[in-house]
């Protein structure tokens, strides 16, 4: 449904959904905290808490193959009101005498003002989000199931890729039954790590606001604003789920309470879900937190801990290991000389020769050269590239937890390195794998934070936030020009005028600014919703979908960047692929007679053909049949209508 009363029940049911678990997340995080917790600890474990059981529960409903908006629903409701039956009403929240670091304040909401621009401007379509991220939870969105890989072109590992950041991208796909505001996701995973990085700093000994000021210097990088706001990518949220398990994994050790290490094994299992590339790390901060803990003492802790990680990530790479043979499939798994799992070979891959890791081009001395790789480090990652080497420094010099946090900046650096593509012979995907090495800058400015002075602190964070502002200067032209000038300006002026900011801190207590707030952000939903909304125009592939008089005929789609643009408004277009194997982990077919073929035993309704030759779907010397029929372009594409078959494009 569109229009009006398509946008407005969108909204109505996400409000449902998000006030249904957020009640749960706010029950369910309080009864964990002690009475007197303040705002930021019931904000960062209510968050925790609704991250990891949304998680849970759609996979659960996707096994099961009923993940269904009215299911959800319904599940939600019944634990909500399960919660508010057996759990504890959160205490009232006082405010807090402690000072309010307003310089912190002054500098982080230019950047929120920034974010939230840049996200509602348009929707997400950096090459991944339409290739495959929105791809893939559109597949769960009209499957119900995660039992099945989704669509992915023959060559292309993404159909393989763990799922829990499809999941995430349900929350507001569900309700709406498209992609126009999935670029709103990766804004709750921001607040979310300022939140965790402060609860960390917290446990290790500082005060919140430094760790709130560390995560501040980490997502302000254009490594992290290029690639996540705005997007359906999901490096953020494997990012928060590293952080909540050492987080979590600290508080366990020094409470001993084992609510904690359940909940930092579903951290640690939510990013392993989200991305093979948090593998390595993940098992890093896995063993870090065991050994803080001395989980293995205590078969109880070392059950709930295991469950933990798995619960949240095994069934991906059981559906891999099922449906295309192989749990880390594309990669090929090998123990010495044997092949363990076959996964892609060169000649069947998208990416045949450009999947270097660092390790791999310091061996062979074939990639992009040092200087140009080093250039790109610090032009994504600004000055936080320094934390990295300087954890080297702290792993001698600092104490306790610190060291451990020092140790895994320099765990996940070790990972970064044998990751695919971070050291490829093209400079594009260099670029593109920087944000691999986001855990190990994380890890390596927490570590910093913990042990510099506090002056010294302030003063890095000082610089780091300015080279940040510069590259985003740089990368974004007159928007950062206009909203970062604005913002600081006005911020600088709060920060400069004491009525101003006890004005402030007064208005935010107050019940009506509550309320105003709460309308506020309803208004914004709205005009949001409005601007997002997808065109009702006819395209090609509607159009020949409407001729063969089946919505649900097959679409072939080859060598195409925007596969969202083909799913249509509702994303509910049947694309396929035309090569061969298991659907999802099909390879190409080079032969271009055995590919004409291929394609006309699928009985298509639409052929479309991109310009995308680096995916290698079309062989040399193949073109489309003369008999074909050219509709026009969509999604930068080329559409064509296979000859109709018994009056009909697809007669089953």
């Amino acid at each position: 449904m569109t229009g009006w009363p398509g946008i407005l029940g969108g909204i109505a049911l996400q409000a449902l959904l998000l006030g249904l678990a957020t009640t749960i997340a706010i029950r369910a995080g309080c009864a964990m905290l002690p009475a007197s917790a303040d705002l930021l600890e019931r904000l960062g474990v209510a968050g925790m808490v609704a991250v990891t059981g949304w998680v849970g529960l759609l996979q659960v409903l996707g096994l099961l193959g009923v993940l269904w908006l009215p299911v959800v629903i319904g599940c939600l409701a019944v634990l909500a009101a399960v919660s508010i039956r057996f759990l504890p009403a959160p205490t009232r929240l006082l405010p807090k005498a402690a000072r309010v670091p307003w310089g912190l304040v002054a500098a982080a909401v230019p950047f929120c003002v920034l974010f939230l621009t840049v996200t509602f401007l348009a929707p997400p379509t950096l090459d991944d989000s339409v290739r495959y991220h929105i791809v893939n939870a559109a597949h769960i969105l009209n499957a119900g199931s995660i039992r099945g890989l989704p669509f992915a072109q023959p060559g292309d590992g993404s159909a393989a890729t763990p799922g829990n950041g499809s999941l995430l991208l349900l929350v507001v796909m569900l309700p709406f039954h498209n992609a126009g505001l999935t670029g709103a996701v990766n804004l709750l995973f921001v607040g979310l790590i300022v939140a965790c990085t402060a609860m960390l700093l917290r446990e290790l000994g500082r005060g919140a606001w430094v760790g709130a000021l560390a995560a501040l210097m980490v997502v302000s990088t254009w490594g992290f604003v290029g690639w996540q706001i705005g997007s359906a990518y999901d490096d953020a949220i494997g990012l928060f789920g590293l952080l909540a398990g050492i987080t979590c994994g600290l508080r366990a050790a020094r409470t001993g309470e084992i609510r904690w290490l359940v909940l930092g094994g579903a951290g640690i299992g939510l990013a392993v879900g989200t991305k093979d590339v948090c593998i390595l790390p993940a098992a890093a901060v896995a063993v870090a937190v065991v050994c803080l803990d001395r989980t293995w003492r205590d078969p109880r802790k070392v059950t709930v801990f295991i469950v933990g990680i798995l619960g949240l990530s095994l069934a991906w790479y059981l559906r891999n290991w099922v449906d295309a043979g192989n749990p880390l499939f594309p990669e090929t798994v090998r123990l010495g000389s044997t092949v363990i799992f076959p996964g892609l070979a060169a000649g069947a891959s998208t990416a045949p020769g450009v999947d270097q890791s660092v390790l791999g081009w310091l061996l062979s001395g074939r990639g992009v050269p040092a200087a140009q790789w080093l250039g790109v480090a610090f032009a994504e990652l600004g000055l936080t590239v320094l934390a990295v080497c300087s954890s080297l420094a702290l792993v001698a010099w600092a104490r306790g937890r610190a060291r451990v946090v020092a140790v895994l900046s320099i765990a996940c650096a070790v990972a970064f390195m044998v990751t695919p593509f971070t050291g490829s012979v093209e400079r594009a995907q260099v670029v593109g794998s920087m944000r691999y090495l986001l855990p190990s800058i994380a890890f390596g400015v927490v570590g910093l934070a913990a042990v510099l002075p506090l002056r010294w602190v302030n003063l890095l964070a000082t610089v780091a936030l300015s080279v940040n502002v510069l590259a985003l200067i740089i990368k974004l032209g007159t928007l950062a020009v206009a909203v970062l000038g604005v913002s600081f300006a006005l911020s600088l002026v709060a920060l400069a005028a004491p009525r101003w900011r006890r004005g402030l801190a007064s208005v935010a207590w107050h019940p009506r600014a509550r309320r105003l707030a709460a309308g506020l952000i309803v208004s914004l939903a709205v005009v949001a919703s409005v601007h997002l909304q997808p065109s009702d125009a006819s395209t090609p592939v509607q159009r020949a979908l409407t001729a063969a008089r089946n919505q649900r005929a097959p679409v072939v789609v080859m060598d195409v960047m925007d596969v969202e643009a083909i799913l249509g408004s509702d994303l509910d277009v049947n694309i396929v692929a035309a090569g061969d194997g298991p659907v999802g982990a099909e390879t190409p077919i080079l032969d271009p007679k055995q590919l004409t073929a291929r394609i006309e035993s699928l009985h298509p309704a639409a052929v479309v053909i991109g310009d995308q030759s680096d995916f290698g779907v079309v062989p040399p010397g193949w073109v489309p049949p003369k008999s074909w029929r050219q509709l026009g372009a969509q999604g930068g594409a080329a559409v064509y209508e296979p000859p109709t078959q018994g009056g009909s494009a697809l007669s089953p």
